[in-house]
């Protein structure tokens, strides 16, 4: 297409993020480099090596505790980087993502200066000097998102209904949503994602709940769902449900996410605060930064990582183990702290937050689409 064709990179989560995967180091050339030393090498592939860089995240092969520092949000250690409940992370499209972040002449990115007021203009700047350019474009979600239709509702009946229901006997905002997406689910620790429904069915005090089970590697146990399904306090979806419909319906009040962004985006079109459970990927990073002071929209889960804590945290005071009965500790708290002042609190931030993603959507975001028509 010629020289004058312009290359772009669309990132559809916070920019910090997109800093961590594509620009603190280069992996390939790192991993090249242990390899090409015997003694550093020490017997492993070029491929073992590159996902142990990977794993690290801190421009070596191993965990040291090493501070990571992300602009805009919170720092945190090397071994609190990566969630692994969906497994190790992807060497492919890291590598990948590093090398294409190179030849690109500009990254488009789904955020605004509301939502990282610190992250947007640095990143702006950082990639400028590399002569790259940065269209912060905003939350990017369907017209419908943005609306408060009444007319947008679950299409199907057994959704409806329980949604419906639950307004009548709890209320309005009464209902957790619990979805790790459409391409994660935390299969490295299924006795936590039971762990969650046994609290949840044993609550002194319903939390009504619908969990959606529309990605490719969710599942759940047959006999579970039905004991879930019969119980009147929740409803397993192991079918497709249209996550915007259920996002503004009256009755859900709270988001149990992985923290992936596209689920992030449609939650915050509708100003609904989140509990945040890391799986893979970029998801540790959201989930700091969205349940960050001084206005968190979020409460982020620990006791659900895969395993013991490696090291001391900067995110959670109390040491975490990877167990069970830690687990179930963590989800009845944080249900009882979403019930209460503290999730008033949060409800109201990202109620805030909405309004200015609303505002930046004809304002900062639609400015940033001319300057992308004109480069």
């Amino acid at each position: 297409m010629g020289s004058t064709c312009k290359t772009l990179l669309w990132w559809s989560s916070p920019v910090s993020s997109m800093l961590a995967h594509l620009s603190d180091y280069d992996l390939v050339k790192i991993a090249e480099e242990i390899y090409a030393d015997p003694a550093r090498r020490d017997g492993r592939s070029l491929e073992d090596i590159v996902q142990q860089v990977v794993n690290a995240s801190n421009g070596t092969d191993k965990l040291s505790g090493r501070l990571l520092t992300f602009p805009g949000a919170p720092d945190m250690y090397d071994h609190e980087r990566h969630a692994y409940a969906a497994g190790p992370p992807l060497v492919g499209i890291f590598a990948q993502g590093q090398k294409l972040a190179r030849a690109v002449d500009g990254f488009i990115v789904t955020t605004s200066c509301c939502f990282e007021p610190v992250g947007v203009p640095y990143c702006r700047e950082f990639y400028r000097k590399r002569g790259q350019e940065l269209f912060a474009v905003g939350i990017q979600a369907h017209e419908l998102c943005w609306t408060d239709s009444a007319a947008v509702v679950p299409s199907d009946a057994r959704v409806k209904a329980f949604l419906d229901r639950a307004v009548r006997e709890y209320g309005l905002r009464s209902v957790l949503y619990i979805s790790f997406g459409s391409l994660f689910f935390p299969v490295a620790t299924p006795q936590l994602v039971e762990a969650l429904l046994d609290t949840l069915l044993t609550l002194e005090s319903p939390f009504p709940f619908i969990f959606s089970l529309g990605g490719q590697m969710a599942s759940l146990p047959a006999d579970l769902i039905h004991r879930v399904n019969t119980s009147g306090k929740g409803l397993v979806c192991d079918f497709w449900v249209e996550q915007r419909a259920l996002l503004q319906h009256g009755a859900v009040g709270w988001f149990l996410t992985h923290g992936g962004f596209n689920s992030v985006s449609e939650a915050l079109t509708q100003g609904i605060p989140f509990i945040i459970w890391p799986v893979g990927g970029e998801q540790p990073i959201n989930g700091a930064l969205l349940s960050a002071e001084p206005n968190p929209v979020a409460i982020e889960l620990f006791q659900v990582r895969t395993g013991p804590q490696l090291g001391p945290s900067l995110h959670s005071n109390t040491e975490i183990t990877g167990m069970v009965q830690a687990a179930s500790e963590e989800f009845k708290a944080t249900f009882a702290a979403a019930r209460g002042a503290r999730g008033a609190i949060l409800r109201a931030n990202a109620e805030k937050m909405t309004l200015a993603l609303r505002e930046a959507r004809v304002g900062e975001a639609a400015e940033e689409f001319k300057r992308l028509i004109d480069f």
